[in-house]
């Protein structure tokens, strides 16, 4: 993935969430992976229960796609609700293959109503705080990991002006992300920067503001793993936008689609902090630069080409 031959544009913005789109050509075919969300709602993966807080196991059932599944995606159901702690691939006819998780519902450890307890139902959800996300790709801590679930709730709660934690889980990121008013509220934001995506063909990704702030950009190697993966991607941004809304001023920094570039840019001189093997065959490298931590995802069957590259502002 060369920076120099990537563009950026925007901003597009709506309210206090600012999008800049990263435009450039495919490195790889990216139409072999499918992402765990539509995977499941395929029922082509399944995502076992352990009994085990920190590991799952995942399996890809189909003889078709690649399952890519992303740091960070929330899986509901099971004993309790978790998130995947790394990027990964799984191959076709892959078999149960352990994955650290992280729990993201700290006060249950049973089967929910109308859910099984041996496996997880859906992944609609991704972590939408900066905070969270590096809680669970960087710190890999389980504490801070719940310690920012609540904050998380706790934010959305004063920017919605009501309780969003559930009654039959308090604790469930998930089931807060569920809620009724929060999801007609991320409507307006969908339908203004939905159709931004929808209208850049050669996108490869997209960074974004939120407050005059960059706060993170994810772009990836090809243009169909992008789209396939989008939806969740922004809705996880206006989560966090509206998480930070009560916050907001009312004339916020200028950020401009040259300081973005800049600051993407910038992670190449980052050093290595890191590098992490995640079999089958995928090894994650996290690099480390003044503004910025950066995770690489290499896929070996791809000839190491990279995945996917996750900036996080720092």
């Amino acid at each position: 993935m060369n920076i120099a031959k990537l563009a950026v544009s925007g901003p597009f913005s709506f309210e206090n969430l600012s999008l800049f789109l990263v435009r450039g050509r495919d490195d790889f075919d990216g139409s072999r992976f499918l992402p765990l969300d539509q995977a499941m709602e395929q029922k082509c993966v399944i995502v076992h229960e352990t009994g085990t807080v920190g590991q799952l196991e995942v399996e890809n059932l189909s003889d078709e796609w690649d399952l890519f599944v992303q740091a960070g995606d929330v899986v509901k159901g099971g004993r309790q609700d978790r998130t995947l702690g790394v990027d990964f691939v799984l191959p076709v006819k892959s078999g149960r293959v352990p994955v650290p998780s992280f729990c993201v519902e700290s006060g249950r450890w049973h089967r929910r109503a109308g859910e099984q307890a041996e496996s997880f139902s859906s992944s609609k959800s991704s972590l939408s705080s900066r905070r969270l996300r590096m809680a669970a790709k960087l710190s890999q801590s389980q504490s801070e990991v719940w310690q920012t679930v609540a904050e998380t709730q706790q934010a959305l709660s004063t920017s919605m002006q009501k309780e969003i934690n559930a009654m039959m889980s308090p604790t469930s990121y998930q089931l807060s992300m569920e809620d009724t008013d929060l999801a007609e509220r991320k409507v307006r934001y969908h339908e203004a920067l939905a159709k931004v995506l929808d209208e850049a063909p050669d996108a490869l990704g997209f960074a974004f503001a939120i407050n005059g702030e960059i706060n993170t950009a994810d772009v990836y190697g090809s243009n169909t793993l992008f789209r396939r993966l989008s939806a969740k991607l922004l809705d996880a941004a206006i989560v966090e936008a509206i998480a930070e809304s009560s916050r907001a001023t009312p004339q916020p920094p200028e950020v401009t689609a040259e300081a973005v570039r800049d600051w993407i840019a910038a992670g190449e001189t980052g050093e290595v902090s890191n590098q992490q093997d995640v079999p089958p065959r995928v090894h994650v490298e996290t690099r480390r630069s003044t503004t910025s931590y950066r995770f690489d995802t290499h896929d070996r069957g791809l000839n190491d080409a990279v995945l996917h590259r996750n900036l996080v502002h720092s």
